[in-house]
C-alpha cells in the first residue's frame, strides 16, 4: 500500500494558526497558539532530519499541546502526534501522560517537501510583515526557508 501523507500549517489572525495532518485513515486539525515558534520547529525538523534520527515538534493550544514525534529509519520516517491536555514542552504534565491521535510511515523526501510546500505558500501569502502582524510573538523562519525552498 502507497504511503500517505498530508500536512498543511494555515496561519490566522491573533497569534493562532491550525495545523491539518493526515493519513490515508484520518486528517486530525490542531488549533496552534503563538506560545511557541511551531512554524520555525517544523522548519528546522525537516532541515535536521537529514541528518539526524529523530526530532519532534510541538504545537501549543490553550490548553494542552499536540507533539510531532518523527523517527528516520534511511529514507523513511515514521511518525506520531501525540495529544497532551498540558504543556509538556513547559513539564506541566508527564511526558508519558499522552494520547496518541495519528500515527504511520511517510519518506524523508515527502515530509521536507510538505514542510517546504508550506513555507513557500506563507512566504507568497504572508510575507514577512503579514506572517509578523498575523503571528505577532515570533518572526517568519526566514533562515529556515532560504535552506529549504532551494
Amino acid at each position: 500500500m502507497k504511503s500517505v501523507f498530508t500536512l498543511k500549517y494555515i496561519l490566522h489572525n491573533g497569534g493562532w494558526a491550525a495545523l491539518e495532518v493526515g493519513n490515508i485513515e484520518k486528517t486530525v486539525t490542531l488549533n496552534i497558539s503563538f506560545f511557541h515558534d511551531s512554524l520555525k520547529e517544523l522548519a528546522r525538523s525537516a532541515i535536521e532530519l537529514r541528518t539526524r534520527g529523530e526530532k519532534s515538534v510541538v504545537f501549543m493550544d490553550e490548553p494542552g499541546e499536540h507533539k510531532l514525534i518523527l523517527k528516520k529509519n534511511g529514507s523513511g520516517i515514521s511518525y506520531e502526534l501525540r495529544w497532551y491536555k498540558d504543556w509538556d514542552s513547559w513539564n506541566l504534565i508527564s511526558e508519558d501522560n499522552f494520547e496518541t491521535v495519528l500515527s504511520g510511515t511517510t519518506t524523508l523526501p515527502k515530509y521536507i517537501n510538505l514542510v517546504r510546500e508550506n513555507l513557500i505558500s506563507i512566504w507568497n501569502e504572508e510575507g514577512l510583515e503579514g506572517y509578523k502582524k498575523k503571528w505577532s510573538k515570533h518572526d517568519f523562519p526566514l533562515s529556515e526557508y532560504e535552506l529549504l525552498k532551494g
